[in-house]
């Protein structure tokens, strides 16, 4: 089939099926008459890469999904291998967008007057996050002037 039917059967744009070959993802189509031209199967094959995008898999991944694995591997097994990754990967995503989004509502309610003590309230959460982070010890953390910790630290705990 040409690029255009198997563009219009898959749902998948020609020029993206163009891009997947020069990437090693989708194998070189056979050329007649300078067409490309594709097996009935290639369909199936953009049916499994449409399904690992979905599954937020990257292209390194969709390519480890058909290439990465001994041709006897079946794809239950290699589903199974690329998806526990992938749900680590999650995980981790999840929790840094709840951190966002919970830093996001404390200071959706900001009463600095400026930007300036918007800024000094700012670096003591922005540094002890990045110290504790890095297990670095409180002494290398910035230190704010009186008083201006516990009315940053007030204003963080309001949420």
């Amino acid at each position: 089939m040409k690029i255009g039917e198997l563009s219009a059967q898959s749902g998948v744009p020609a020029s993206t099926i163009r891009y997947y070959e020069k990437i090693g993802i989708l194998p070189q189509a056979a050329r007649v008459g300078g067409q490309r031209r594709y097996p009935s199967d290639a369909i199936h094959r953009l049916a499994v890469l449409k399904l690992a995008q979905y599954c937020g898999f990257s292209l390194a991944e969709m390519r480890q999904l058909l290439y990465g694995f001994r041709p006897a591997v079946p794809p239950s097994q290699r589903w199974q291998q690329l998806a526990r990754k992938k749900e680590t990967e999650l995980d981790v995503e999840m929790s840094r967008i709840s951190e966002m989004k919970h830093m996001l509502g404390r200071v959706s309610g900001c009463p600095c007057p400026d930007l300036a003590e918007c800024g000094r309230r700012a670096a003591e959460v922005v540094f002890t996050r990045r110290a504790a982070s890095r297990r670095i010890s409180k002494k290398s953390v910035p230190r704010m002037a009186v008083g201006q910790s516990a009315y940053f630290g007030s204003f963080l705990a309001r949420s």
